[in-house]
């Protein structure tokens, strides 16, 4: 019996089959990917369940080339995502994914709407909170093997100043380079406060990272103004209609694109105990 030939899409050069899966997966920002995991939200659209059950090496080529081009988003403010899901990353953290990601953006976001909500709260407390949490996210994407390359992004639309005070909250990101030499950070998005260049924030990532750590300057983030930022990671206990009434603040739609329904059970992370604290 003559061996059994591929399917016609596998007789194609992996460059083409490609770029047939780039037009599958194209750009398009995806919150919450994963809806037991907090992530923020992703670059491209995930695969569907119909794509990864069409033949085996299909779905390891779609899963593959997935991962490296898409870009995860974590959000450091007072919480990761808005809708507290995985509030200590612990489903992150098992979750199959991790062990995929390639790359990463980590957006510094210090929000005026906390400040307004909850005026006792004070920088200090404020960046306490948020070098909390990014601590907490650099110990679980240690954890990330294949992870390559950074973006860390900068938001603040406090009005508050005090940039020099406000750099210390990126001192978790040298315990990431620590866990995984291999590395790369690159320079996204920076806006505001007053007071901060671009080139001081530059020099004061190197402070953390060390001054022999190569830092890719070129811009290499997305395009989030404070408003989006605001839809992806503040604390949904506050108030929506106080929210909507908030110039500049817009909510979002019930029909926006949420999740990755096609996500297979592998990649799903295993749901915490009822009884774990």
């Amino acid at each position: 019996m003559p061996p059994r030939q591929p399917p016609p899409l596998l007789r194609l050069p992996l460059e083409l089959r490609q770029q047939i899966y780039s037009l599958l997966l194209p750009l398009e920002n995806v919150s919450h990917p994963l809806p037991s995991v907090g992530i923020t939200s992703v670059s491209h659209r995930p695969p569907t369940s119909s794509l990864l059950n069409i033949h085996p090496t299909i779905t390891a080529e779609i899963l593959d080339y997935f991962y490296t081009i898409a870009t995860w988003k974590l959000v450091f403010s007072h919480a990761f995502n808005f809708f507290r899901v995985d509030p200590e990353l612990r489903r992150l953290e098992s979750s199959p994914s991790l062990s995929h990601i390639r790359k990463v953006e980590v957006v510094f976001f210090c929000d005026v709407l906390l400040l307004h909500s909850y005026p006792s709260f004070g920088v200090e407390s404020f960046c306490e909170e948020i070098e909390r949490r990014a601590a907490r996210a650099c110990d679980v994407l240690g954890k990330a093997k294949k992870l390559r390359v950074v973006v860390v992004s900068w938001c603040d639309s406090t009005g508050t100043g005090r940039w020099h005070e406000k750099a210390k909250i990126l001192r978790p990101l040298r315990k990431l380079k620590d866990k995984n030499k291999n590395v790369v950070f690159r320079i996204g998005k920076v806006n505001g406060p007053e007071d901060l260049e671009r080139e001081d924030f530059v020099e004061a990532l190197r402070d953390v990272l060390g001054a022999e750590e190569r830092i890719e300057t070129g811009y290499d983030g997305t395009e989030d103004p404070s408003s989006s930022l605001r839809m992806l990671a503040f604390d949904v206990r506050q108030d929506r209609r106080q929210l909507s009434a908030q110039p500049g603040v817009s909510m979002p739609k019930m029909g926006m694109r949420s999740g990755w329904k096609g996500a297979p059970p592998s990649m799903e992370a295993p749901l915490e105990d009822e009884n774990e604290s």
